[in-house]
């Protein structure tokens, strides 16, 4: 074990923990509010890196890499369509939804989905498969998040999977549990400056060792031109179901619960530019710079038995040991960023649930009950990741998708278009779910392709019979 680099990551859990505790001492908690949205207060900066760092989880230095290492350049595919889908999300969607959310006090998107629907029945129809889609998708997100953890500090650090896991997940959920959103978005902050130092390092070291950038195209070259190529080797109706997949898989990011919290809670609507600058800087550099990674693992680790972990490979053999503490506190940052949003989201929607339901309850049992869901959606965390159901890419594009064709679309069809009805929304939010979980069984080799058109089909099909 070397010890400069466990010291190094230890005083990032113990920095992660005290941040936590800091804002459980000093934040002003006195509604549900100021614990799920830090009073609506976040400024531009601070709301962007958040943003980003929340969705970047165990995604970009495992199934990212893994893609690299893999598919090589036909990634790009997928990056191109999430830069664009990014926009849209900032400067159409999010102005609206950030005005919506304070003149209806949501809190997220399935409570704001609720909440903007006249029908009593609508309304706890919406919450009840909202909810459920939040358990399903990000229950098996926060698993897939802690699998990560594991196989991180299993390779980096030689700890045993099983301790791995109890570790990640156990300082998760005691930051988020004491200091809330706020705790969630400054180590947000923390996490997403350490991501932008592991992802320019790792590729520069990797490079590096393979001999400089001309041998490192010709290594990759040597062992598979079409590693290089946007067609990723794919020809005629392969190559359209392919990019079609990586286009609609994209299209998840329009519904990301744990992403668009961060819209509600900024400051005001007219910091969202500046915010989209920042945010689509920060995705340009790890959607792109990862896939070099795996390529060069490709190169450095050709017969690695598992590409989804190359990244830690060549961290543990190509840097320092105190630079690898850092670059180590990076990666697994990404993913404790996407966990801590996951369950203050799914905190969330559960207590207003309960709120819909018992109106007279005070707002410290609210608190105090998010608090302990927290803590129990931990849990329930580090019994998926110790099950290990499949690989980390595969758990998140299931959940990916269909978080955002569940929620994502119907809010943005009823941002956007004034046609959408309350049935509506139900039909989509019903036929998210259903299609995501339907596609992905019984037409697997066409998944996502499919949800996309069924689910849009939906929401306009019955609002037009509503008329």
């Amino acid at each position: 074990m070397d010890w400069s680099l466990t010291l190094t990551f230890g005083g990032f859990v113990v920095l992660l923990v005290a941040i936590g505790l800091y804002f459980y001492q000093t934040a002003d908690t006195r509604t549900l509010t100021d614990y799920m949205l830090a009073g609506r207060s976040v400024e531009a900066g601070p709301m962007a890196l958040s943003e980003v760092a929340s969705v970047a989880s165990g995604w970009t230095f495992f199934a990212w890499v893994g893609v690299g290492f893999s598919t090589g350049l036909h990634g790009l595919w997928f990056a191109g369509a999430m830069l664009l889908v990014v926009g849209v999300l900032y400067y159409k969607v999010a102005p609206p939804f950030r005005a919506e959310s304070e003149a209806l006090d949501s809190h997220t998107v399935v409570d704001h989905l609720a909440r903007r629907v006249s029908s009593t029945p609508t309304r706890r129809a919406i919450r009840l498969v909202g909810t459920s889609a939040i358990l399903v998708f990000m229950g098996a997100y926060v698993g897939a998040q802690l699998i990560a953890v594991g196989e991180a500090l299993d390779t980096a650090l030689a700890l045993p999977y099983f301790a791995s896991v109890l570790v990640g997940g156990g300082a998760v959920a005691l930051y988020t549990t004491l200091g809330g959103f706020d705790a969630s978005v400054w180590t947000d902050v923390v996490q997403g400056v350490l991501v932008l130092a592991a992802v320019v390092v790792l590729p520069v070291a990797a490079i590096a060792a393979i001999g400089g950038w001309t041998a490192f195209v010709g290594e990759v070259q040597a062992i598979d031109p079409t590693l290089l190529q946007w067609s990723g080797g794919f020809e005629g109706t392969a190559l359209l179901v392919s990019i079609l997949s990586w286009i609609t898989f994209a299209f998840g990011a329009i519904g990301q619960p744990h992403s668009l919290m961060r819209f509600q809670a900024i400051r005001s609507a007219d910091l969202l530019p500046k915010a989209a600058l920042i945010a689509l800087a920060f995705q340009a550099v790890r959607l792109t710079v990862p896939l070099l990674i795996g390529l060069a693992g490709r190169v450095l680790y050709s017969a690695a038995s598992d590409p989804e972990s190359v990244a830690l490979m060549a961290l543990s053999d190509l840097v320092p040991g105190w630079l690898g503490g850092v670059l180590l506190a990076g990666i697994i940052g990404a993913i404790l960023s996407t966990s801590d949003s996951m369950m203050l989201v799914a905190a969330a929607d559960l207590t207003r649930g309960y709120a819909s339901w018992r109106p007279q309850v005070s707002q410290t049992a609210l608190i105090r009950l998010s608090r302990v869901i927290v803590a129990a959606l931990a849990a329930g965390g580090i019994a998926l990741a110790l099950l290990r159901p499949g690989t980390i890419f595969d758990i998140i594009e299931f959940a990916f998708v269909g978080l955002g064709a569940t929620l994502g679309l119907p809010l943005m069809m009823a941002l956007l278009w004034t046609g959408t009805t309350d049935r509506g929304v139900l039909a989509g939010v019903i036929m998210g779910l259903v299609s995501t979980v339907l596609n992905l069984t019984l037409l697997p080799d066409l998944f996502p392709i499919l949800v996309w058109p069924v689910t849009l089909a939906a929401i306009v099909g019955i609002s037009h019979l509503d008329r």
